[in-house]
Formats: C-alpha cells, sequence, structure tokens
C-alpha cells in the first residue's frame, strides 16, 4: 500500500468570530488532527480591514497624513485590539486546543486589504491549506462587492484553498465524507484527486467514500452529435480510469465509485453534490483551453457559489 503524505503541513484560518468563520474554524480542527504530527502549525489569522477603519474614521483627524502618528487614532486602534480582537483569536485558539489539535497554534492580527493580507500571509509563511468561511453572496453581489472569497481565489498559488458557509455540513465522525472529486484530465485535477486519496487514508478507519465525477460539457457535446457523442464518452471513461489509478495503490478498495455525466458543468457538479449531500468537493483549480475539453478552470469558482451546505476546496498545484 502507497502512503501518500498529508498535504496540509501548514493550516491558515482567516478568523473573525462571523458564524462561517466559527463553522470553518471547526472543520480545521478536524483537518489539523488527521494530519497528526505532518502537521506543523495552525495559524488564526485576523484582518483588520477597511471596514474597521470606516467605523472609527470619524475619530480621527483626516488632516493628517499619518493616521498612525495621531494619538486618538492609536488609542481607537488599541482599545479595539484589546477588547475585541486579541480576546477573540484567543477563544479560536482554546477552541482548537479543546478539540484535540496537537500541532503548535499561532494568532497572528494583520491590517490592510483584506484578501491580499490572507495570500501574504499565507505565501510569505509557507501555508499549505486555508481554512475560511465565505459570506452568502451570490455571483454578482460576490463581483460587485469584491469579495474577500473571491479576491483569495484569484491570488492564490501552490495552496489549497477550502471555503465554508454559514450552512455547512459535515458528518463530525468523517468529515470529509463522501468527498466528490470532479476530474476533466488535467493535472490540477488530477492533484486534487491526490489530495483526496491522502485524506481519506487519514480517515480510512471511518471508511471514507469517494467519488470521481467527470462531466462532459453540453457546449462540447452539441456540435459532435453529427459525427457522433462515442469519442467524448471514450475520452471521459479514459480520464476516469486515469483518477482511479491514482487511488489504485492507497488501499481504499471498496471506497471508490465513478460517475460520468452530461451538462453544464458547473451546474453538474454542485448538483452532485447537494443532492448526494457530500461533505467535500475537491476540484483543480484550472483546467486546460476548451479545445481539450475543459471544465474545471474557472468552474471551480462557479461551484462555490452554486453550493451552501458543501466545503469546496480548491486545489492550486
Amino acid at each position: 500500500m502507497e502512503t501518500r503524505s498529508y498535504p496540509y503541513t501548514r493550516i491558515l484560518i482567516p478568523y473573525d468570530g462571523s458564524p462561517s468563520a466559527q463553522k470553518a474554524l471547526e472543520w480545521a480542527a478536524h483537518l489539523a488532527r488527521a494530519g497528526g504530527d505532518e502537521v506543523e502549525e495552525v495559524t488564526l489569522l485576523r484582518v483588520i480591514g477597511g471596514s474597521y477603519l470606516a467605523r472609527h474614521i470619524q475619530n480621527v483627524d483626516l488632516r493628517v497624513t499619518r493616521m498612525d502618528e495621531v494619538d486618538a487614532w492609536r488609542r481607537v486602534r488599541q482599545h479595539h485590539l484589546d477588547h475585541e480582537v486579541l480576546p477573540l483569536m484567543e477563544e479560536g485558539k482554546r477552541f482548537l486546543q479543546e478539540k484535540g489539535v496537537a500541532a503548535p497554534i499561532e494568532t497572528r492580527v494583520a491590517e490592510g486589504k483584506v484578501g491580499q493580507e490572507i495570500i501574504r500571509v499565507a505565501q510569505e509563511g509557507g501555508y499549505t491549506g486555508i481554512v475560511m468561511g465565505r459570506r452568502g453572496l451570490s455571483p454578482v453581489k460576490g463581483l460587485l462587492l469584491g469579495s474577500v472569497t473571491r479576491q483569495v481565489l484569484s491570488l492564490a498559488q501552490r495552496m489549497t484553498i477550502f471555503v465554508l458557509g454559514a450552512e455547512t455540513v459535515f458528518n463530525q465522525e468523517c468529515p470529509i465524507s463522501p468527498l466528490l472529486l470532479p476530474v476533466d484530465g488535467s493535472a490540477p485535477s488530477f492533484e486534487a484527486v491526490r489530495q483526496g486519496a491522502a485524506l481519506a487514508q487519514s480517515f480510512k478507519d471511518r471508511d471514507p467514500r469517494l467519488t470521481l465525477l467527470h462531466v462532459i460539457d453540453y457546449a462540447i457535446l452539441a456540435p459532435a452529435y453529427a459525427e457522433g457523442a462515442g469519442p467524448l464518452i471514450a475520452d471521459g471513461e479514459e480520464i476516469l480510469t486515469n483518477g482511479r489509478e491514482i487511488l489504485k495503490d492507497t488501499d481504499l478498495k471498496g471506497m471508490v465509485a465513478d460517475k460520468l455525466l452530461i451538462g453544464q458543468p458547473a451546474q453538474v457538479i454542485a448538483e452532485e453534490a447537494e443532492g448526494a449531500h457530500y461533505a467535500l468537493i475537491l476540484v483543480g483549480a484550472r483546467g486546460l483551453s476548451p479545445l481539450k475539453q475543459v471544465i474545471l478552470g474557472s468552474v471551480s469558482k462557479d461551484v462555490l457559489y452554486r453550493v451552501s451546505r458543501t466545503i469546496v476546496g480548491i486545489v492550486y498545484p
């Protein structure tokens, strides 16, 4: 049996105490425990962003160009840290400890644009996984409001971002199962399968269930009707076979199924996940070109806005 290295050795949790952030904290505890000794550090991060400045700007003389030199501003900032931010971070740290997280737990505070600061801290600290809550915004509202989630996903590289909403549901005994692994034949999608295998091995004693899913896009299938859809189906079967090959030596026999479906990819993935009550979708961030039957490029973000109960993990190789 081949044992996969645990992929999430350094975990960053942006935390503001909101219901979705609390849900992310709870799931991150499971993720950290599953990695055991391979997890080097878990960090709680609070970014003080523009909304905090907007609430307190009336206390600062705007004729002064450097607010960090204004006594009133420093007092307001310190009061906010002492009475709101730091107690919240310590509360989150205690929660992780009580949930059995053995890895060192750090707390950090940063200031600036929230999404940019999350990615800056993650990249500088070599974090391999970010677990974060999201606000329940529609795609249009998310675009207009410049949501933190959207910004983080647009800047991420060489890490995996797990996003949870306040309505996320998962089994406490096996919080990754059932696990949905959409594949399109691209390197990022197969990297998601490898990470899924490592997660499943960490929960193997709890009988996790994995499903490989390939979706043939209507946009590609429609022109193919004149010549027959056989080649597209054959390609899909080959992609699923390659996905199974990754899982073959991981001692997950009997835990893996596969599906070949047709439709609009993001919609099909989301409907499959929510309809069958999957706990987690683990998907590659970028696919190939449309001529190569790509489904996972922007699809991964589209899926995120279509689900409310399922965790979405987006893998940036």
